[in-house]
């Protein structure tokens, strides 16, 4: 599975729980608290959200976040894949953080 996979798969899963709550993108938006630009680019596979508005979208949609990775495949190997993006997530942020730190603030 590449990273596109991962997005699209996020981007289809959002779409189809925002569907079943009659939710429109707007009204998603506003209830995970992030702009409406920003639920779009996610829906369109073109933007990755953080972990915490991850939490917030889930929240949203009364659903767990390793519901948005859902394939449909294996639910506990779709749970271990989840779990592993959402480390790689929060490690890059931490390197990305880092390296600002270095950068800036010396």
């Amino acid at each position: 599975m590449t990273g596109e996979d991962v997005r699209i798969t996020l981007a289809k899963n959002i779409k189809k729980y925002r569907a079943q709550k009659g939710f429109s993108q707007a009204q998603l938006a506003e209830e995970a608290d992030i702009s409406l630009p920003f639920m779009s680019s996610i829906e369109q596979s073109s933007k990755w959200p953080y972990p915490d508005t991850l939490a917030q979208i889930a929240a949203a949609l009364e659903v767990n976040v390793s519901d948005l990775f859902s394939t449909g495949e294996n639910e506990a190997k779709n749970h271990q894949q989840t779990v592993e993006i959402v480390k790689a997530l929060v490690e890059n942020q931490k390197k990305a953080l880092d390296d600002f730190g270095e950068k800036y603030l010396k």
